[in-house]
């Protein structure tokens, strides 16, 4: 009859056992649904067919993406996901260390895409709780993706090695990101099996096949609404860099929120609510510009560019070079700005004589609003270099 309190605590333990497993089932359940529900939010539709616990990883079975909405399309197999290291709840978010996709490969039509190598790090989920919400429904530390390939009726058309994006911060300290795009190639001459002018204008100057590279670096303040991307680099082997920098403020959560808002708003209308226009500018009106700068540094891209164009007309290319030149003052005549016009001519003339960089700046003393920028662009376009102190150079 000694026996009777070890069979309790056997019985005990394994009801204690049954109920873990049990609000485990449970917490895989609220995690799958809350995810889905985010997922919604961002016009993609998932679906599963199972999702189960085991240990603090969550299994989701048979899963599929979609996009709705202008988005639409067929549904992208992921297979079984399991999200490792699972934490939170439904009210105040969830943490994901790491959920690494299979391989995908979709065919659509005559286009087949290839993914491998997809990894996300430190995934975390808004929470429903007012004091769990978040700047971002999804936030995460790590992208990555470890090549891309994409074919158009059997011929390689576009391929992608060794994508990232690093993110970091608080949304009290701030955001910082990092992108890079290890190696790109394109081949212009695959995408269609006939003939056309663009074809042959890639081939003659060159570009039958791009490869290059691409990075860049942002950051975000949410309480003041600063995001600045500073640079994204785009590098094209044998053709040049383009880099493109800029700030801007006021793009606040609040900002986010309500332009997400309206654009559910206005596809849910058809783009018929007349009231849509006047709520755009309202929004517009909430950021300023606070700098940007578009650069492009030559590495033959130009020179070949002019000696085509000078073929195809039948001149040299210092006759090109006059041919353009001369045609600035004219074209820039509508902004009724000399000293704006000979600066311009001056920098195009001495970037197309001697090919290095060119350089588009805006750096006004105070952030301007980008209504009043939309303004002077419809009803004073000649003051627009002073209101934005735009200036453009040439030369290292």
């Amino acid at each position: 009859m000694r026996v009777l309190p070890s069979r309790r605590i056997v019985a005990g333990l394994a009801f204690v056992l049954a109920g873990t497993t049990s609000s485990l089932a449970a917490d895989a359940q609220a995690f799958a649904e809350r995810l889905k529900a985010i997922m919604a939010e961002q016009q993609v539709e998932l679906s599963y067919s199972g999702a189960t616990s085991e240990g603090d990883d969550v299994l989701l079975s048979g899963t599929t993406l979609r996009g709705t909405g202008a988005a639409a399309g067929d549904a992208t197999s992921l297979g079984d996901l399991r999200f490792e290291s699972v934490t939170g709840s439904t009210p105040e978010g969830w943490r994901v260390g790491r959920v690494a996709p299979g391989d995908v490969d979709v065919t659509e039509g005559p286009t087949r895409t290839r993914a491998s190598g997809m990894v996300v790090e430190g995934l975390q989920i808004a929470g429903t709780a007012p004091a769990a919400t978040a700047v971002s429904p999804l936030l995460f530390d790590r992208l990555a993706l470890g090549s891309m390939n994409v074919e158009q009726e059997g011929r390689p058309v576009f391929s992608l090695e060794t994508a990232e994006l690093r993110t970091a911060g608080t949304a009290e300290s701030g955001y910082t990101g990092t992108f890079g795009v290890q190696r790109f190639t394109a081949d212009t001459q695959a995408a269609t099996t006939e003939e056309t002018p663009a074809k042959a204008t890639m081939r003659e100057l060159g570009y039958a096949q791009l490869a290059g590279s691409m990075s860049g670096n942002a950051s975000w303040t949410p309480q003041s609404g600063a995001l600045t991307l500073d640079p994204l680099k785009v590098t094209v082997d044998d053709a040049g860099t383009l880099d493109f920098s800029y700030t801007i403020t006021g793009y606040t959560p609040s900002f986010i929120q309500s332009l997400t808002q309206l654009s559910q708003q206005m596809q849910a209308s058809g783009g018929q609510n007349d009231a849509s226009g006047m709520a755009v500018i309202g929004l517009i009106s909430q950021l300023y510009l606070q700098s940007a700068q578009l650069s492009f540094t030559d590495d033959s891209l130009t020179n070949r560019l002019l000696d085509y164009y000078a073929k195809q007309a039948n001149q040299t290319r210092e006759q090109m070079v006059t041919g353009l030149v001369g045609s600035l003052p004219l074209a820039l005549a509508y902004l009724q700005n000399a000293e704006f016009q000979a600066e311009v001519t001056a920098a195009v003339k001495d970037f197309l004589e001697n090919p290095e960089a060119l350089r588009i700046s805006i750096a006004p003393p105070a952030p301007v609003p980008a209504t009043q920028i939309l303004g002077a662009a419809m009803g004073a376009p000649q003051t627009l270099p002073q209101v934005l102190n735009l200036t453009v150079t040439s030369g290292n």
